[in-house]
């Protein structure tokens, strides 16, 4: 299989510009599709004297023909998939707060199904979330990618000044409460790990994150298609180009599966890494169509042509997403699940 990425929404450092909204996109597919791609951008590229297709640059019903002809090259060479990840970018203050502060294996007063069941984490980072001020979230963020103890340790009062009289359940408080005091009497137990080397933040921002759900979905994608991995080739990056191949190197082979009960499970893909590049858009076709295709999915159509492009390839999107509301959703379908559990066991 090979995979094309590319994402939109610049980010970095800064999570709380006007763009609050951070995306990537993998294009899946079990051949290489570039040169059929190639073939029906060429002509089109030519005519209008470009060396490289930006959608946004055309009229929605002449995007939307060149889209199903795109497609239809890609379907030629057989299965496909799109993996959406999108990051609402504020949303990253509470979660990684959670991620310090209520570690299990590194804060000794938290229980571990208060960290590793998705259910309790989701309704951590939703606590947090609504006890974060927006200056609360600002000096958390700085605190945690300068590795500045003290400025973490200031917005955790900040936040224990609301949680404390907030209306939420008492053993969630209770989490809370345990969780802080252990962090106020022992903050050298928890690992940050940023200034120890140069641009050590950027394995924290959202374009290393959504790089690192990317694998997921490439090892469900190449178990289904029973394909394996050949080529990730990622658009031209400069900033984040040696995060993104480390954090690869790293963490690619590294499987996630959650059983029922919502502690999760690490496995390794017992195959080699594809080939990782980060060649320039204009020398890729599959590049230039993962744009193609991402750019319509963010896009609210103006058009009945872009709409029904648009429809075809969300028949074909894995989607994952980073958000409070993403958050509130799993929170209200585990506990769905889990009041039908309990029906039924009464029967």
């Amino acid at each position: 299989m090979f995979i094309y990425a590319d994402e939109t929404g610049n980010s970095g450092r800064n999570i709380f510009d006007e763009n609050e909204y951070f995306r990537l996109g993998g294009l899946m597919t079990i051949s290489d599709i570039a040169p059929q791609v190639a073939a029906v951008l060429q002509p089109f590229l030519a005519e209008h004297g470009k060396d490289r297709l930006h959608a946004h640059e055309w009229p929605e019903e002449e995007i939307a023909s060149l889209g199903h002809a795109v497609l239809d090259a890609i379907d030629v060479r057989g299965n496909w998939a799109f993996s959406l990840t999108e990051i609402h970018k504020p949303y990253m203050a509470p979660t990684k707060f959670v991620d310090v502060i209520f570690d299990a294996g590194e804060n000794k007063n938290v229980p571990g199904h208060w960290y590793w069941d998705e259910l309790n984490r989701h309704v951590l980072c939703l606590t947090i979330d609504a006890a974060m001020t927006v200056d609360t979230a600002k000096i958390f963020w700085k605190s945690y990618l300068d590795d500045d103890v003290e400025g973490i340790l200031k917005s955790l009062e900040s936040v224990w000044d609301v949680v404390k009289n907030a209306d939420i359940a008492p053993v969630v408080r209770d989490v809370i409460k345990d969780g802080f005091a252990f962090a106020r009497v022992h903050p050298e137990e928890f690992t940050i790990a940023h200034t120890e080397k140069r641009r050590g933040y950027q394995v924290s921002t959202p374009n290393v994150v959504a790089f690192t759900h990317l694998f997921q979905a490439i090892h469900d994608f190449a178990a289904k298609e029973n394909s394996l991995p050949e080529a990730l080739v990622h658009d031209k990056q400069d900033e984040f180009r040696k995060a993104l191949a480390e954090t690869y190197k790293n963490f690619g082979s590294v499987i996630w599966r959650d059983d029922k009960d919502g502690f999760p499970e690490i496995a390794l893909a017992d195959y080699e890494l594809a080939k990782f590049e980060m060649p320039s858009s204009k020398d890729n076709a599959g590049l230039q169509a993962t744009d193609l295709i991402l750019w319509t999915l963010q896009r609210q159509p103006k058009t009945t042509e872009l709409a029904s492009l648009k429809d075809r390839i969300k028949s074909s999107v894995i989607d994952y997403e980073i958000s409070r509301r993403m958050s509130r959703l799993i929170v209200h379908v585990r506990l769905l699940a889990a009041e039908r559990t309990r029906g039924a066991r009464t029967l």
